[in-house]
């Protein structure tokens, strides 16, 4: 009886990491470049228990023209690098500024990595609406100047990435490399959109509550049937 309402317990808890997972899923439906976390009973026939953590779903979302020369998306297993405050982080989420002191930078204001390091546009923006091209393997372009070339990178090991602030990924075990030119193409005026399926991620909820309602009611019928024995054997 005692390992029932544990294995009931432990189901509850799945239950509950399983609906974090889904409602950060649904709170980042709209989030460019964001990856889907992989709910927690989905992991289960993965891996053993005691050996169970959360994975990232990291399929391509779909790829959105915006026409905004700035914009642009990852084909390709690979991840645009950028400093933010705390460190280097890696992302899917191409829709990049210049920033009022000329630096590359994301939506947040972190600075998009090249080569060279962070990229500063200042000296090349001198002339009047200067064109800006990205070809397919990073290298940018303002006008007749060759600026940098974005640095892409490629994780080994992607599943040792977790997910930070927008759309960021922190890199906690491993390292990094520079991407194969072969394995990606930057897709100039687009950007990847979310790889959230709003309707499985309902149908996921609405069975992860099903199910945590089922484990509650059998903790309470065994909690009930102990509490009883408990009664009788005072007898």
């Amino acid at each position: 009886m005692i390992k029932g309402i544990y294995n009931a317990s432990r189901s509850m808890n799945a239950g509950m990491k399983n609906m974090n997972a889904v409602a950060n899923n649904l709170a980042n439906l709209n989030t460019t470049g964001y990856k889907r976390l992989v709910p927690f009973t989905e992991v289960m026939s993965e891996y053993a228990p005691g050996k169970v953590h959360q994975l990232t779903d990291f399929r391509e979302g779909e790829l959105v023209n915006t026409q905004n020369r700035l914009d642009m998306a990852l084909n390709g297993d690979a991840f645009f690098a950028v400093q933010s405050d705390s460190g280097i982080r890696f992302t899917k989420n191409g829709k990049f500024n210049i920033s009022d002191d000329g630096y590359l930078t994301t939506e947040s204001g972190d600075r998009v990595l090249g080569h060279s390091g962070e990229i500063n546009v200042t000296r090349f923006m001198l002339e009047k609406d200067p064109e800006v091209i990205i070809n397919d393997s990073g290298q940018i372009q303002i006008g007749s100047n060759i600026v940098d070339k974005l640095l892409i990178t490629k994780i080994s090991d992607k599943q040792s990435l977790t997910h930070d602030q927008n759309s960021n990924f922190i890199l906690r075990e491993g390292n990094f490399g520079i991407a194969d030119a072969a394995d990606y193409k930057v897709m100039q005026g687009y950007l990847e959109a979310s790889n959230v399926n709003p309707i499985l991620e309902m149908e996921s909820m609405i069975k992860t509550s099903k199910n945590y309602e089922t484990s509650q009611k059998i903790v309470n019928y065994l909690d009930q049937s102990l509490s009883m024995a408990k009664e009788i054997g005072k007898v």
